[in-house]
């Protein structure tokens, strides 16, 4: 095949690539909204529990592993702002109590799009994604430990993720979408604990929860639900890989 009619096939494959992955991200961002609805534990504030928490939690690494760290930022974006509007006839849920939390699947999305591979090009520059992860990570549990330092103990899960993202930039990834979906366990366990982190956040600056609901209220139930999400995460994103996975870059 002429060197012309090669460059014109690239362009083909590479315009049809994006065509799936926006395709994946509008199935993905809808999924998204529907589990918003579908509560997993309420959340526990000041006084109580308040709203709910969803089985949404569990798409938002997804975004990332699958579409990349710049469309699952945009496409994450749109998720949240989508699920916000959804739960508006219930009250809001949680979104509407701690706001940062619209852009949790964004913030998910990007940062697990960038741990994907040791390096990832900007602009013409490579950066190191999983290092970039470590440290937004260095700093929630910094702005956390800064005001509830009398549970310390809350951060726990983040350091393990932060150890993650570490290990991922030290050691080659070589992701396979037809291999095991073990392989993305690490990916949605990560996701999952920085989606939660603009939650931790608003708890801590906006609605100033006390250190022991935190240590003694909140943390038992977070562990419970990010292990659910990383679990359930990690098989939903497999089945979708497989399906999809040789149409798309992963």
């Amino acid at each position: 095949m002429p060197e012309g009619n090669d460059a014109q096939h690239m362009e083909l494959v590479g315009a049809a690539s994006e065509t799936k992955k926006t395709s994946v991200g509008i199935v993905l961002v809808a999924l998204y909204a529907v589990l918003a609805l579908l509560p997993m534990s309420g959340f526990i504030g000041a006084a109580g529990f308040s709203s709910i928490l969803s089985f949404a939690i569990c798409v938002a690494p997804l975004l990332g592993i699958i579409l990349g760290p710049w469309k699952g930022f945009g496409f994450g974006v749109i998720a949240g702002i989508a699920a916000t509007v959804v739960s508006l006839p219930i009250g809001g849920g949680v979104y509407l109590i701690i706001p940062t939390t619209i852009i949790g699947p964004a913030v998910a999305a990007l940062f697990t799009g960038l741990s994907l591979r040791r390096t990832t090009e900007v602009g013409g520059f490579r950066i190191p994604g999983p290092i970039f992860t470590a440290v937004y990570l260095i700093i929630i549990i910094c702005l956390y430990e800064i005001r509830v330092y009398n549970a310390w103990w809350f951060m726990l899960p983040y350091v393990l993720a932060l150890i993650v993202a570490l290990i991922l930039q030290v050691r080659k990834f070589d992701f396979d979408p037809n291999r095991t979906y073990v392989q993305l366990i690490p990916l949605t366990f990560m996701g999952a604990m920085i989606d939660h982190s603009m939650m931790a956040m608003g708890s801590v600056y906006l609605l100033e929860i006390p250190a022991a609901v935190f240590g003694f209220g909140i943390f038992p139930a977070m562990v419970i639900e990010r292990t659910i999400a990383t679990l359930v995460g990690s098989l939903l994103g497999f089945v979708v890989l497989k399906l999809i996975g040789n149409e798309i870059e992963t």
